[in-house]
C-alpha cells in the first residue's frame, strides 16, 4: 500500500500552478494534501480540484483539500474535504485501505 504523501500550501502554490503540475506528473505517485488557506472559493477553483482529484483517482491516488473555512456545500462533489492535515492523513489511509479491499 503506498502511502506517499506530498502537503502543498495555497500561500506557496496556486490553484492553476497545482494543477499544472500534477497533469505533467511533477508528484507522480504520491497522495497529495493541498492546505487552502483562504476563506472562500472561486468556482473556477473548485473546478481545477475537481481535476485535479480525478486524475490522481485514476492513478489510484487521493487528494485531499484541507480547509476550516471551507463546507461541502463549496466545492464539487468528488473533493475529499477535511479541516486538518490530521484528519487528511487518516483519510488517504482509509481510501488506500477501501482501494486494496476492492482488488
Amino acid at each position: 500500500m503506498n502511502l506517499e504523501k506530498v502537503i502543498l500550501y495555497s500561500s506557496q502554490i496556486k490553484v492553476d500552478e497545482l494543477q499544472q503540475l500534477v497533469f505533467k506528473g511533477e508528484y507522480a505517485a504520491k497522495h497529495l494534501i493541498y492546505v487552502f488557506d483562504e476563506s472562500a472559493i472561486h468556482a473556477e477553483d473548485s473546478s481545477l480540484f475537481l481535476a485535479v482529484a480525478k486524475a490522481l483517482s485514476n492513478q489510484k491516488l487521493s487528494f485531499v483539500l484541507v480547509s476550516t473555512a471551507l463546507t461541502y456545500e463549496n466545492v464539487h462533489e468528488g473533493i475529499a474535504l477535511c479541516p486538518t492535515i490530521d484528519e487528511a492523513h487518516d483519510l488517504i489511509e482509509l481510501e488506500a485501505i477501501q482501494r486494496d479491499l476492492e482488488e
